[in-house]
């Protein structure tokens, strides 16, 4: 492991229905993360869609490590669905299972940490409780790697908002890529009105879910 690197993780795309969620990782030296603190990198949320491709690709250019992991609709409902069955029966065989959202995201962020030559990682953690999320990522594990967990992380640690940028500029590209086929849809969020409506023509026109949907959300009772 190399002590002049720190690495970052974090994704996008976690709530919404339409299209994957996106996961990302950068990893880069402290003179690498001051100049990204310097031209102004923070979290994806709060940068517009053109700063964020600006900032990504600097990012990719300029780290030691850029690593991207999309998780596809397909893969989300399914980890959904044995949570559900999880939940209505406990003796449920979870043995060698991704039951839920969470640990999907941890088992994919452990695959990604794996791969790192970084000497310590910080997470955004997507758990109530950032302690139980890390120790999820490190079941995974087999690793000296240090973690640190930690709510709103992208806004703690410039390495982590680096990652976030990656990880929303990502899913943006995704998501243009379907509307280039299918027709505007808004943001994929389900709180996006253009989403719903979209939505709403599609299962009119169509009588069934697209495949680039996740089928497994509540969203759907509502339309």
């Amino acid at each position: 492991m190399n002590k002049s690197l720190v690495s970052g993780i974090d994704e996008a795309g976690r709530g919404s229905i339409i299209g994957p969620l996106v996961i990302a990782s950068v990893t880069a030296n402290k003179k690498t993360i001051k100049k990204f603190s310097r031209i102004g990198v923070k979290d994806s949320k709060k940068l517009s869609a053109k700063n964020r491709e600006i900032f990504a690709r600097i990012i990719m250019d300029e780290s030691e490590n850029v690593m991207i992991s999309k998780l596809t609709e397909k893969k989300i409902d399914r980890a959904v669905k044995l949570r559900k069955e999880y939940l209505k029966n406990k003796k449920f065989i979870t043995k060698n299972k991704i039951i839920g959202l969470n640990e999907l995201e941890a088992h994919s962020m452990s695959k990604i940490i794996s791969n790192m030559n970084s000497h310590s990682v910080f997470v955004d953690s997507c758990d109530v409780k950032p302690q139980r999320f890390k120790e999820r990522i490190e079941s995974h594990l087999n690793s000296d790697m240090k973690i640190y967990s930690s709510h709103k992380a992208d806004e703690k640690y410039v390495v982590v908002a680096a990652a976030s940028v990656v990880a929303k500029y990502t899913r943006d590209k995704e998501i243009v890529k379907l509307k280039r086929k299918f027709g505007e849809m808004g943001s994929g969020y389900p709180s996006d009105p253009a989403t719903r409506i979209f939505l709403q023509k599609w299962l009119k026109k169509n009588k069934t879910m697209p495949d680039f949907t996740r089928k497994s959300w509540k969203t759907w009772d509502g339309l």
